[in-house]
């Protein structure tokens, strides 16, 4: 009787991977199993919207508590591009350049949204508000220009939160166009001081 229960199992493990092949050639939508590799198969994409990110300020204390930046709109991230020189010389195969990398350099995460100079995320006086520390705004963080801890949180697709830590000067804080029938927005540009790219998910 065992021995028959292993056949049939064997069987139909035949069977089933038989089926399988079959669905993954000739059929419009294969099953999605739980595979993490996706390697020559057919599946639903996914993705996320901004929706629900945030932006946070470190405000010093420890353990250090973190506080949002209000009414953002958007949020981007510097680029990490990587320094590359020439290594060409009088043989260099092909009657091409020859290219070495260095090391990577580090551009400005970039942020806009609505200016809010009575809040206490923009506002520089009087001196803490709304969570935020005395020294801790924007504003006050561009002028001192004196370090502080950042983390930009995002929710993916199935809600999972998401938080990028990294340390940085506030490099740039502009005031946007005052004008009668647009909103009043603003731009800060937040300059990473190390490699922050070590904590992506």
């Amino acid at each position: 009787m065992r021995a028959l229960t292993r056949h049939t199992r064997a069987v139909l493990t035949v069977i089933a991977a038989v089926i399988l092949a079959f669905w993954d050639k000739w059929m419009p939508l294969p099953l999605v199993l739980a595979f993490a590799d996706v390697t020559d198969t057919f599946y639903s994409g996914e993705a996320f919207i901004g929706y629900k990110a945030q932006i946070k300020v470190g405000q010093g204390d420890s353990p250090e508590t973190f506080v949002a930046v209000a009414d953002m709109r958007i949020i981007t991230p510097g680029s990490t591009p990587a320094g590359i020189i020439n290594k060409t010389h009088l043989r260099s195969p092909g009657r091409t350049h020859e290219k070495l990398s260095t090391i990577r350099d580090l551009t400005a995460f970039q942020l806009a949204g609505n200016y809010r100079p009575g809040h206490g995320s923009h506002k520089l006086t009087p001196a803490g508000a709304d969570g935020f520390a005395a020294g801790t705004s924007l504003t006050a963080l561009h002028r001192s220009q004196a370090e502080s801890n950042f983390e930009i949180s995002v929710v993916d697709a199935d809600g999972t939160t998401h938080t990028l830590p990294f340390r940085g000067v506030v490099s740039d804080y502009k005031v946007g166009q005052i004008v009668l029938d647009q909103l009043v927005d603003f731009t800060a540009d937040i300059q990473p001081l190390s490699d922050w790219t070590a904590s992506l998910p």
